[in-house]
């Protein structure tokens, strides 16, 4: 049976509301599915429909990265080429698929802190790579610390070989940062990318945020990956920009695609999974190559950037009308979360118990960000995508009462 938005939150005879789900909302999923809808029926009327239904191409059908291309060239305002795209399986495939293709056990990432907590899982636990967190501010990553950090750990970066290239991974979210919401300044894209070339390291960016911006019709940030420029004398290619259709689509369709360059795109092409997998959505893409080519996916992004716009008004609305005492957040220009720090003595792991228990209201407690225990335990991350802004207002309020029977100790 599939499972539904009641199902997900329920929790015995209460229903949990929930402020920590990184994904659309029920009425959001429902116009993805008329979308997808009308997308499959004019693919079945398609002569090339049969195709669909055949192992695709290794990196994904040629029309779908063509289309792709040409969708993301017109929202980044910057130019994307098909031929670096790769298809996807969402962007948790594609960090396993090129962590475990490129890096083996032991390998080091550095991974900015605070940190996505399923990619530190991932990072930690799936691929069993020795993860080193880089302290970073509100505006990402703190260049000069990361470069502190790979000199102290220079004997521990590996030889390059010629199917695992480069000596380490930096495992970042540079736009519209989950969980904070920062977004890396370009002098600081620019440091990134001199550091990453002169020690053979490989910048995998989560960029699944990029186009949910709320700054009106302007372009968002440019993506790490832009800065990697192959004019440069000293261009290598060290930057992955990795993409999802979940974000502002649905996570179900489980499709997204990777940027890039040539020397990755040459190992990748020798890769068995891929090879035997014949592209790892290959049916959806086709269904998804029709929605770009018939402008619904355009039109679907504009409607779920204002929905989400709206969302993100009515928390930091609520935030500062409810939430007592002392705390700070940046109000984000785009992706899912606030981000919101407490003074040192607030324990957000004990607010989270408080929460769930009594006030039947759930968040993401800022300790589960941390790649070393014992930090961000003040800190909690609350995400504004999944509910409609009358839950969002009932959720915060609900979340001060813990608060203030928290203080009042």
């Amino acid at each position: 049976m599939f499972s539904t938005q009641a199902d997900y939150m329920e929790s015995g005879p209460e229903k949990i509301y929930s402020l920590k789900a990184g994904a659309p909302s029920t009425r959001l999923r429902q116009e993805c599915a008329d979308l997808i809808q009308k997308a499959t029926l004019s693919l079945h009327k398609l002569d090339q429909c049969p195709d669909a239904f055949m192992y695709g191409a290794d990196p994904g059908s040629s029309v779908f990265r063509q289309e792709v291309a040409k969708f993301l060239t017109e929202q980044y305002g910057d130019p994307v080429n098909h031929e670096d795209l790769w298809t996807n399986a969402g962007a948790s495939q594609g960090l396993a698929f090129i962590g475990s293709f490129l890096f083996q056990p032991g390998d080091v990432v550095f991974v900015e802190e605070p940190a996505y907590y399923i990619g530190l899982r991932a990072l930690r636990d799936d691929l069993a790579m020795k993860v080193i967190g880089i302290p970073s501010d509100n505006d990402g990553i703190i260049v000069e610390e990361l470069e502190k950090l790979i000199m102290q750990h220079s004997d521990k970066l590996r030889p390059p070989k010629e199917k695992k290239p480069y000596s380490a991974m930096l495992y970042c979210v540079p736009t519209f940062n989950n969980p904070t919401g920062s977004i890396l300044p370009t002098e600081r894209c620019k440091k990134v990318i001199e550091l990453l070339r002169k020690h053979n390291i490989l910048a995998f960016c989560d960029d699944v945020y990029n186009l949910l911006s709320y700054t009106d019709d302007r372009p968002p940030p440019q993506r790490l990956f832009a800065f990697d420029d192959k004019s440069n004398a000293d261009y290598k290619g060290n930057v992955i920009s990795n993409g999802s259709f979940s974000k502002f689509l649905a996570p179900g369709l489980r499709l997204g695609w990777m940027e890039v360059p040539e020397r990755v795109r040459k190992v990748l092409k020798t890769s068995a999974y891929a090879s035997s997998g014949g592209c790892f959505n290959h049916y959806i893409s086709c269904i998804v190559a029709v929605a770009l080519q018939e402008g619904l996916v355009k039109d679907h992004l504009l409607m779920v950037r204002r929905v989400f716009h709206s969302q993100l008004n009515a928390l930091c609305d609520a935030l500062i009308k409810y939430i007592p005492g002392q705390f700070s957040y940046q109000k984000p220009k785009g992706g899912y979360f606030v981000w919101v720090t407490f003074p040192p003595d607030v324990d957000c792991d004990k607010l989270y118990q408080i929460c769930r228990e009594k006030y039947f209201v759930e968040f993401n407690n800022g300790s589960r960000f941390a790649a070393s225990p014992g930090k961000f335990k003040n800190c909690m991350r609350l995400s504004f995508a999944y509910n409609e802004c009358d839950i969002i207002e009932h959720c915060v309020k609900q979340i001060a009462m813990a608060l203030k029977e928290l203080l009042n100790g």
